[in-house]
């Protein structure tokens, strides 16, 4: 229960289940010992309505409204607290401190949208009745923990947006995406979390992230010309260079004593001419690296030396683990922001990867007119639930957010010192971002490759090393975005189908 005092008055925010119903309320007490309820906003998703008590009655008015009821309630709030109070027999001695007053109704708003949630009370039953890719692939005996899917319940502010849209039955053609505050919310996130000011005329909505990838390589370079990789990586980012016949400039990390580095000396000796497109994966999937500024600069010298266009998918933002920070690469310089495209969506860090949302943002005006060379209707359509459901993460999800980072944390750390404890053999860097684990099994030379010998023999998913490129052979990719109960039971299957196979103790 979040409690916050303001001068003569206490604001509690609590989380009721009425029957069927229920929702957030927010209560508003006098601030004495035992102070009195003064105000109650019960805003349900059934008959939202509030309570105000003046002299020991009890007077109920509705907040039903097109918007939703937290909206309504916290919005009157910030226009006349004083005056509900004063209708609730409070007098005051002297006026609020206002900006007080605003801090306590966001953090309220915060704290209102967003229920605390068990991330570890997962039902496994209710996991395998999903029908999205990441439960459905394997049979019901295989635990799935390969695809980039969290397995922990939709942020609430999200849940109710969907449900509203769903009850007004609002699922016709959306708005053009310059009309609904997109742009706007991004370039506020962008501004607030990473110090990066960008123009909103300078951002496209699109589909998704691998979408604009490929209209990218399309756009900024020919066929049979280079794009360059730091492999092992995504694999769409290698289909993408595959299928619009583009050449594969691969510049495979280097494996450092802690962490995977950047080999900047190779990627010197691999440049040429021909090599039009840096193609930037940071945070980067599959090792979690977070590239540090220097890194990143040195990165921006050679693209700079070359002329090279910078398409950088930084979807994975959001997943920065603490003693890691994200540096948007355009924000390296101007000359640096001139030539890069950034890439980026809410579908990866509120698990919303269905409803299909995704943002372009360009450096420069003539990179956008090249971008959208290509047809809007062949770059894809928007659909209104992925742009309604964008939103309510990036103005109201952070709470969610940060509970789940913690809990990500928790299990990265978990995941780490088991493998340290239990499988010394297996070369492993904790991830300093994201919620993937890349673990090195070549050591075991398991029989088939460890994806396949953990598939057969611990009934265990994982994602195969050799889809991220030549240089994943002998690993895999371990997704620990569920509960700590599943996670363990998938780390049991796979060190016992070790042990069965002589391969450790």
């Amino acid at each position: 229960m979040w409690e916050r005092g303001l001068g003569p008055i206490r604001l509690v925010v609590e989380h009721r289940a009425l029957g069927g119903g229920g929702g957030p309320a927010l209560r508003i007490y006098s601030s004495e010992p035992k102070g009195r309820e003064l105000l109650r906003f019960d805003c349900f998703e059934k008959a939202p309505h509030f309570h105000i008590d003046p002299s020991g009655r009890d007077l109920i008015t509705s907040l039903e409204s097109p918007d939703d009821a937290i909206t309504v309630a916290l919005e009157d709030l910030a226009r006349d607290l004083e005056g509900y109070l004063k209708r609730a027999g409070l007098e005051l001695s002297r006026p609020l401190d206002c900006a007080a007053v605003v801090l306590a109704l966001n953090e309220a708003e915060a704290e209102m949208r967003n229920p605390p949630v068990d991330l570890d009370a997962l039902d496994l039953e209710a996991l395998r009745r999903r029908r999205g890719e990441k439960w459905t692939v394997y049979p019901p005996d295989v635990l799935p923990a390969w695809v980039a899917d969290m397995d922990f319940p939709v942020p609430e502010p999200i849940r109710r947006m969907l449900l509203r849209s769903v009850e007004r039955s609002d699922l016709g053609y959306p708005l053009d995406p310059g009309e609904t505050g997109l742009r706007e919310a991004f370039v506020d996130r962008m501004q607030a979390r990473f110090g990066w000011s960008v123009d909103p005329e300078r951002v496209d909505v699109l589909t998704d992230v691998v979408q604009a990838i490929y209209v990218g390589l399309e756009v900024f370079s020919e066929p049979d010309e280079g794009v360059v990789i730091q492999t092992p990586i995504y694999p769409p980012f290698l289909g993408a260079v595959w299928e619009t016949r583009r050449r594969l400039v691969a510049n495979p990390l280097a494996e450092g004593r802690d962490r995977y580095e950047l080999d900047l000396d190779g990627l010197r000796r691999a440049a040429s001419p021909s090599t039009r497109i840096l193609l930037l994966c940071n945070p980067h999937n599959p090792s979690g690296r977070v590239f540090t500024r220097p890194e990143l600069e040195a990165l921006a010298e050679i693209a700079l030396a070359h002329d090279w266009v910078v398409i950088s998918d930084e979807i994975h933002e959001d997943l920065v683990f603490p003693g890691h920070r994200h540096i948007p690469f355009a924000t390296l310089a101007p000359e640096v922001e001139a030539r890069t495209v950034t890439l980026t969506s809410a579908t990866k860090a509120f698990s919303i990867a269905g409803l299909r949302c995704a943002v372009a943002a360009f450096g420069s005006e003539s990179l956008q007119t090249r971008f959208r060379s290509i047809p809007r209707h062949v770059r894809g359509g928007i659909g209104s639930l992925g742009i309604e459901a964008t939103l309510a993460a990036w103005r109201h999800g952070q709470t969610w957010l940060d509970r789940v980072m913690a809990h990500l944390q928790r299990n990265r750390d978990h995941l780490a010192a088991f493998i340290h404890e239990q499988w010394p053999a297996v070369r492993h860097f904790p991830p300093e971002a994201t919620y993937l684990s890349w673990l090195d099994f070549r050591a075991l030379d398991l029989e088939g490759g460890p994806h396949q010998f953990f598939l057969d023999r611990a009934r265990v998913g994982l994602s195969n090393g050799t889809r991220f490129g030549s240089e994943g052979e002998g690993f895999v990719r371990v997704n620990f975005a569920t509960s700590r109960p599943i996670l363990d039971e998938i780390l049991s299957r796979m060190h016992g189908a070790l042990e069965r196979a002589g391969r450790i103790g």
